[in-house]
């Protein structure tokens, strides 16, 4: 195994820091929390995808691609990919299967990064979650979150990745066994999210290489005609 050390650019925590901040004292009470974060994936560019988060609603805007948009509806829960290419909506329903993880080995680290400076008055943790032991033993996701920082909207993304994996899961028989890999089973498939009981993640990776940094968040107005979809668009589901 090769062992490394992802070290975290204190420039990075100061920076969010004072953004977090001017939100945090705003003497408003916000219909919404907008969140950007900068996500990163092998062979592609860096890009910025957008959160617009309620109490009911998640609406999902990627910065490099306005050919469509994601919905998720709490009360519902339902997720629904809209594409304007070929004026489809894909629903994403709740799938009911077992989420129990088979006969994967895994451990949780949980700690107080003590250099890490104070995110509205709150310290950050890392959440590390591996599979196997010893030699054998690998990341699957490391995780830095603030506990406390903006609960509600935590509750809500959890939810949303919930129901992803519950997708996920559904479908692992129309993925071939040989990609059943410990970190793939862990990470991509039976990955509901419980790290969001913790706190708000700031700074994901994961075993795909896939990274993903929160940058900014505010508090804004929201328009309720961002959180409809198309009505005339043709709906689908893979279920």
């Amino acid at each position: 195994m090769v062992f490394y050390t992802r070290v975290i650019s204190r420039c990075l925590f100061v920076c969010l820091l004072m953004a977090m901040q001017t939100v945090v004292h705003a003497d408003i009470s916000p219909k919404a929390t907008k969140l950007v974060y900068l996500e990163r994936e092998q062979g592609i560019e860096p890009y910025y995808v957008t959160y617009t988060v309620t109490n009911d609603f998640i609406r999902i805007d990627d910065a490099s691609d306005t050919s469509g948009y994601i919905i998720f509806n709490v009360l519902e829960n339902k997720i629904y990919s809209v594409s304007h290419y070929d004026k489809s909506i894909l629903i994403i329903p709740e799938y009911r299967s077992d989420s129990s993880l088979p006969n994967v080995k895994t451990s949780i680290e949980y700690s107080k990064m003590e250099d890490a400076p104070t995110i509205s008055g709150k310290p950050v943790y890392n959440y590390r979650v591996t599979t196997g032991t010893g030699e054998d033993s690998s990341v699957c996701m490391d995780i830095q979150l603030v506990p406390g920082l903006l609960p509600d909207v935590a509750s809500v993304l959890q939810k949303f990745q919930a129901l992803v994996s519950g997708q996920h899961v559904y479908n692992l028989d129309n993925t071939p066994s040989e990609y059943h890999t410990p970190c793939y089973l862990v990470d991509q498939v039976f990955n509901a999210g419980e790290y969001y009981e913790k706190g708000l993640p700031i700074r994901e990776w994961h075993s795909n290489e896939r990274m993903r940094q929160l940058v900014n968040f505010e508090a804004i107005d929201v328009n309720p005609a961002q959180f409809i979809y198309p009505l005339d668009y043709r709906q689908y589901s893979l279920k």
